[in-house]
Parts: structure tokens; sequence; C-alpha cells
């Protein structure tokens, strides 16, 4: 190791565990070697990188982590409460990191469709091919990346076939309960979509309790060509807890992405979603809706790059900050040189409900060819008082006409959920953070 990295602190300075052991499947095991190797050599980001700079990484730093076995975990007892309807039989369940056969149903999946775990699967040709190919993370030197990869050794599997259609959405709940340490966990998903497959995925993140743990998801899709997928991402983890996620999408020809990502907990959580376009004539969309409040920090890296002629791309960010709350949206549009008829569209548009709310946007272009069709922008504002003033008018508390402004504000990112039950959810998500008993205090008022 060389002296400069020596002299940088790595992951390891707040974690314990063993990371020489490795799992007895061969593929998850090779994993677990090569994030073991780059763990101890990657640096623990600092506000001295670029990718990081307005992100306060001390709710990690200055905590200690240990392996969610020697955490000390009750019970989780009922949780029946947060199945979807629509998924009572297309539904994996994780309990801090562990998957619970018990509280997991699978009797709605079609017999031709693979869903189940990787250590299930994982000496199928399908998990050899893809599991681990589409990360890349090396020259990033991406920690949270390799940590998932040097300590998983379970995660989902699914494997669509070319021409089927699933018709219930496969939910994938990941609960974490009480513990009297704090721990860390790296859930693991791989999907493969064949030619022309179409599916539903609700990948959820649960905090039971207020307690303090480091959550740290991958997720690889692979879509082939002109498969389909609907992803909807719920990220409602302990409000103590660290979330670092790393969804990850490639495309083939034909293929569509659909991902819509909802922050509402967290007291960090930073994403990272990267799409890649293999091949011409994709479809994708990576939009995103942020509810924060406290002194929560939400932080969003996004990258899309368009490689191939003809492609759509479509990114709406939008962004609810109260309280003393942290937004950064960071959003990077390639379009390759020769990749012409790009059609790519981004926006993060942020409401400010407070004088001491902060937020930092950058949405970015880099663009090698002349024949596309993009464009990026960033808004950040406060409540219209001219408006809020017009609903109080027709009797409207300032308190009602100020909730209702902005549970319209947020409506735009949560009318695509194509699963009624969680659509559902998200209005209601929305209305309890838009009725806090606090008065909204608009900027500038």
């Amino acid at each position: 190791m060389s002296t400069a990295v020596q002299e940088k602190e790595t992951i390891l300075n707040f974690l314990d565990g063993d990371f020489s052991t490795t799992s007895n499947v061969a593929v998850i095991g090779g994993l677990n070697q090569k994030g073991a190797g780059n763990i101890s050599e990657f640096p623990f980001p600092t506000k001295k990188d670029e990718d990081w700079r307005f992100t306060d990484l001390r709710s990690i730093s200055r905590n200690h982590f240990v392996p969610v076995a020697e955490a000390g975990a009750n019970p989780v007892g009922d949780i029946s409460d947060h199945y979807l309807p629509e998924a009572q039989e297309s539904r994996l369940v994780f309990v801090n990191g562990v998957f619970d056969a018990e509280k997991s149903s699978l009797d709605a999946i079609p017999d031709n469709v693979t869903v189940g775990t990787l250590v299930e699967y994982g000496d199928s040709e399908v998990v050899k091919e893809h599991l681990g190919k589409y990360t890349n993370y090396d020259d990033d030197q991406d920690v949270f990346n390799a940590l998932n990869d040097a300590n998983f050794k379970d995660g989902v599997f699914i494997h669509v076939p070319k021409e089927t259609k699933v018709e219930a959405p496969i939910h994938i709940l990941n609960v974490f309960t009480d513990v009297q340490k704090p721990f860390y966990a790296t859930p693991r998903v791989l999907f493969v979509g064949e030619a022309y497959s179409k599916s539903t995925v609700v990948e959820e993140h649960i905090g039971l309790a207020e307690n303090e743990y480091l959550n740290i998801p991958v997720a690889e899709f692979k879509m082939k060509e002109g498969s389909n997928i609907h992803h909807a991402r719920i990220q409602r983890d302990s409000k103590k807890a660290n979330h670092i996620s790393r969804p990850i999408a490639h495309l083939d020809k034909y293929a569509e992405y659909h991902s819509y990502t909802i922050c509402l907990g967290a007291k960090l959580f930073r994403n990272d979603p990267r799409v890649v376009q293999n091949d011409e004539e994709v479809n994708f969309t990576i939009d995103g809706l942020v509810l924060i409040d406290g002194e929560q920090i939400a932080d969003t890296h996004s990258a899309i790059d368009h490689r191939h002629w003809h492609a759509q791309s479509h990114q709406l960010h939008k962004v609810v900050v109260n309280d003393k709350a942290h937004s950064i949206f960071n959003g990077k549009i390639f379009v390759r040189e020769d990749s012409q008829k790009i059609d790519s569209f981004q926006e993060n548009r942020n409401l400010l409900l407070s004088v001491d709310g902060t937020v930092h946007t950058k949405p970015q272009l880099e663009i090698f060819s002349d024949d596309v069709l993009c464009s990026h922008g960033a808004t950040i504002g406060h409540l219209n008082e001219d408006e809020v003033f017009y609903l109080h008018s027709r009797g409207l508390t300032k308190k009602k006409a100020r909730e209702l402004l902005v549970y319209a504000f947020t409506l735009e990112s949560i009318e695509n959920m194509e699963v009624e039950s969680v659509h559902k959810l998200l209005l209601d998500e929305v209305i309890k953070f838009t009725s806090r008993d606090e008065e909204f205090v608009a900027v500038g008022s």
C-alpha cells in the first residue's frame, strides 16, 4: 500500500468485522474477496472530494458499526402492515439484511420466472454471468460499493424470461429493527430481464425503530432487448440511520427502465443512480421525490450515460426542505461522441419551507454530439405568498393553504406509480409531512 493511501482514513476505521470470511457460493465469494481488498485501499471520502464537498459524513465517521449478528437485534414481530396488497404472494422479506423465508411468499410468481435469493440460485449461469458485472466502481474508488461487495452473503435474484409479463409487483421489503449497537447491512439485488419481458419491482427500506445503523444497498439491473421494468424505491429508514445506495441499470436495444425514488427517512441519504445505454432506441426515467426536515441530509448524485443513437431519458427530481434539513443534487447527463438523436430532459425543483434549510444543486450536461435535444435546469424557491393569501381568502387557514400548496408540488413525482397501494402510501406520507404541528415558515416571509 502506498504512503499516500496509508495517510488517509478508510471505512475500516468505523467498522468491526472479519472481511476475510467469504461466501461458499463461488460468485459471491469472489466479490467478497475483491471488495475486502478494496475497502482496505480506498480512502473514506471527505469534503475535499468534489463529489462529497457538500455532504456531512460525520454521522458515519463519528460512529462505530458492528456486523448485524453482533448488534443484539430484537425479534421483528408482526410486520404485515407493511405488506403490499398487490404483492401478498410475490414478496421477499429481509430483516436486518437477513432473508426471512417465513415472512416471504412467492406463490404468485409464474413458474418460468425466477424470484429468490442469491444463495439459492448462486450456481446458476445467469447469476454467474451478471452478478457484479455492472457496478464498475474501481476507477471512482467508491468505498461504499466496495463494502457491499465485501460484506454481502445473500440478496435478491430476479430473472424474467423472454416475452414474459409478471402481473403481480415483486415486493422487496427490507426492515430494520431496534438493536443494542449500531450495525451495518449490505442488501444486494440482481435483476435480469430477458428480451421483451415486463415487470414491476417495489424495493422498500423501513426502519421499525429510531436506532442507528448503516444501510448500503446495491442493485444491478440488466435490461435486455425490448425488456421493460417499473422500479419504485421507497426509503423510510430510521431518522438516525445512514442510507448509501447504489442502483445501476444497463439497457440493451429497445429496453425501458423507469425508476422512481422516494426519500422520507434516514439522517443521511446518499443515492447514486447510474443508467448506461448499451444500444440504440432506449427509454428511461430516474425521477425522485425528497421530503426532509429536522437535520436530515439528502444527497443525489446521478449519471445518465448515452453511448448510442436514438434515446429518450427523463429526470425530474423534486425536493421539499423544512427546518435545518439539507438537500444536494448533482445530476450528470453524458452524450458520447457520435451518439446522435438523443432527447434528454433533467430538472431539479426545490421548495424551501424554512429560513434555515439549505439546497445545493448542480445539473450538468456533457455533450460531444451535435444532433441532440437536451435540456437541464434547477429552481429553488419558497411558497408563493400570493397563492397562500388567495387560498386563505377562500376560507382556508394559512397553515392549511401552505399544506395544500406543498401537497400539489409533490404530486407530479408520484403520479406515475403503477401500484395503487404504493401510490396511496406515498400520498399518505406527503399528507403526514405537510400536516406537522409546526407552522411552515416560508422563506422571505
